[in-house]
């Protein structure tokens, strides 16, 4: 933490730990800092890098070695199933065999698109109670109770909770916590956009 900001919210997370905190909390707290600790080690031993960045520059470093691109790859699959399918069926029509290709060959960005809509379609009330954990948590107002429940249930659930949320509801929150947005303006935006 730098600046007057951080040295303020340092202050305060002190304060809290050392004057106000619960035993209930203080487990809480001791979880939260011994996961964080985890994290930085292993990060450490990858170069400091999360696994996600470690992976992409690797998957990088492959592809220049190789000397092909993603795209080239899948070209030539693509060429390779649609010649296996017009010796099977050399009648089939051009539509239906683009049709094939594109289920069993699929462009990646077709698929993250399908995946996105997949996100979009969590049932609002879902997304909802989802956003509400979310922010208790952030703004330090959630139940260590329900702290424990939903880290039993998923170490990362910020990260899957945040990646699930359609990409509107997204923008909202980061407003919201960066206190760009009221509380009560964020709610009636994602009431609106959930059409609830």
């Amino acid at each position: 933490m730098s600046g007057p900001g951080g040295r303020d919210e340092l202050a305060a997370a002190l304060d809290y730990i050392l004057n106000r905190a619960g035993e209930a909390e203080f487990e809480v707290l001791a979880k939260a800092v011994e996961r964080r600790r985890s994290d930085m080690t292993r990060f450490a031993r990858l170069g400091g890098h999360s696994p996600d960045r470690a992976a992409r520059d690797m998957a990088g470093a492959i592809r220049e070695q190789v000397g092909a691109s993603a795209d080239s790859i899948r070209g030539m699959v693509r060429g390779f199933v649609a010649e296996m399918i017009r010796k099977d069926a050399p009648e089939i029509p051009e539509a239906d065999l683009e049709a094939l290709l594109s289920e069993w060959v699929p462009d990646p960005e077709a698929r993250r698109e399908r995946v996105a809509r997949a996100k979009r379609d969590l049932p609002a009330d879902a997304v909802v109670a989802m956003l509400g954990d979310f922010i208790d948590f952030s703004e330090g107002r959630m139940l260590p109770s329900r702290q424990k429940e939903l880290w039993d249930m998923d170490p990362r659930w910020q990260d899957s909770y945040f990646e699930a949320f359609p990409p509107e509801v997204s923008a909202f929150l980061k407003a919201r916590l960066a206190r760009a947005m009221d509380d009560e303006t964020f709610w009636t935006a994602v009431y609106s956009l959930l059409g609830l």
